[in-house]
């Protein structure tokens, strides 16, 4: 299991080639390579050899009420009577600059997703063992994602967090709009661990989690216990 202050330093040179595609300006999917390497090398130190990680439009699962969805990242653990386990699927999503046009969409997204998968899971798609699921998210820490807080048009009152956010007290902005999108998906059970990761626009590689329950360590711990223990 990777020390604390290694998944900070395994982070930081992801962002730094998440930062790289961008500026490079070729992103095709590209951005969030160096999370899913990452991954690939902890998996590695946990037994799981490269042939059981699928990634791209490989990484296909079928849904309850849809055929099938494609992952981002789907880990398999194979047996030599030609048998297979899944054991985690995991999203990497990102955005950078302003995000509020684009959070309701990342929101349904996720939700849908996740539960079209668990629906397929209790309808007997991947046998008797929940798989691991997880959802890591990048946000620019830009200056518009401090601001948001315009309800107007709204037919009735939000409910009380959003207007009163927990640590404020104050009308959550996109920030913490998508820190409580990711906190309800892990109360909810939709995501076994979620990752809000802010990324430093200037000084790449360098971020903030605003909500530990919400760190990448705890994701990655979380992920390595659970293959550890249903391999």
């Amino acid at each position: 299991m990777p020390e604390a202050n290694e998944i900070q330093i395994m982070t930081q040179e992801a962002l730094k080639a998440f930062w790289g595609v961008r500026t490079n300006g070729v992103l095709n999917g590209q951005t969030m390579d160096g999370f899913s390497d990452m991954l690939r090398y902890i998996l590695d130190l946990n037994g799981i050899t490269e042939s059981e990680i699928v990634m791209g439009r490989s990484a296909k699962l079928p849904g309850y009420f849809r055929m099938s969805k494609d992952w981002d990242m789907v880990v398999l653990k194979r047996y030599s009577d030609g048998s297979q386990k899944l054991l985690a699927v995991i999203e990497f999503k990102s955005m950078h600059g302003s995000v509020g046009n684009n959070l309701n969409n990342r929101t349904e997204e996720a939700v849908g997703s996740s539960y079209d998968l668990l629906k397929a899971f209790e309808h007997g798609a991947f046998g008797v063992s929940r798989p691991f699921l997880g959802y890591i998210y990048v946000m620019s820490d830009h200056v518009k994602n401090k601001g948001g807080l315009d309800r107007k048009g709204m037919l009735f009152k939000p409910l009380e967090e959003y207007m009163e956010f927990p640590r404020t007290k104050k009308p959550a902005n996109y920030e913490e709009r998508a820190e409580l999108f990711m906190v309800k998906m892990v109360q909810e059970q939709l995501y076994d661990k979620c990752a809000l990761i802010i990324s430093d626009i200037d000084n790449h590689g360098e971020y903030r989690t605003p909500n530990q329950d919400l760190s990448i360590e705890l994701l990655v711990r979380s992920l390595v216990g659970h293959i550890v223990a249903n391999q």
